[in-house]
């Protein structure tokens, strides 16, 4: 009876004052690790895929955990190319690398572009083992509509320009 007692008091004053024994604030199954890498190559140019790659380092047992990244245009708000792993289990000092692509056919606007990076355990994406972010400059594709316009409107210019092309018959 005392043992309850004292444990509904302790959580009582967690709840209460936000106070919480050293016990409660360690991750869940004391999985611990760094991600050591995080890079970015390509998406300079229009049409360029995008090469993101990582590596995470097991600084304790990791069993089921996963990557998550998510890609977000220079308004920091949307969200423009997502994408999610699971790694196999990892001992201390296991590294794990990862590397996926993506195009840059849906980028809004020309600017610095940010990865996050979230590793977490089980399924979930609440980046308990780590994260990390990188940046990168990308300038987007025209769109299908956009080219055809274009094209359509090379090729008026160039009809209309036809009388002045000098002409050489064999």
């Amino acid at each position: 009876m005392k043992i309850r007692l004292l444990g509904s008091f302790t959580l009582a004053l967690s709840l209460l004052t936000g106070w919480a024994p050293a016990a409660w604030a360690r991750p869940v199954g004391d999985v611990v690790g760094s991600i050591t890498s995080l890079t970015v190559v390509g998406g300079a140019n229009p049409g360029d895929t995008i090469l993101i790659s990582s590596t995470v380092l097991a600084k304790d047992k990791v069993e089921q955990s996963n990557l998550f990244y998510q890609v977000y245009a220079p308004d920091g708000v949307t969200i423009v190319a997502t994408h999610q792993t699971d790694l196999v289990s990892l001992e201390l000092g296991e590294s794990f690398s990862h590397s996926w692509t993506t195009v840059n056919s849906s980028f809004p606007s020309a600017g610095n572009y940010t990865v996050h990076l979230c590793w977490s355990t089980g399924n979930a994406s609440n980046c308990n083992i780590a994260q990390a972010t990188t940046t990168f400059y990308s300038v987007p594709t025209l769109g299908w509509w956009l080219t055809i316009l274009g094209l359509g409107l090379v090729g008026m210019w160039l009809w209309r320009q036809r009388e002045s092309f000098p002409v050489r018959y064999a």
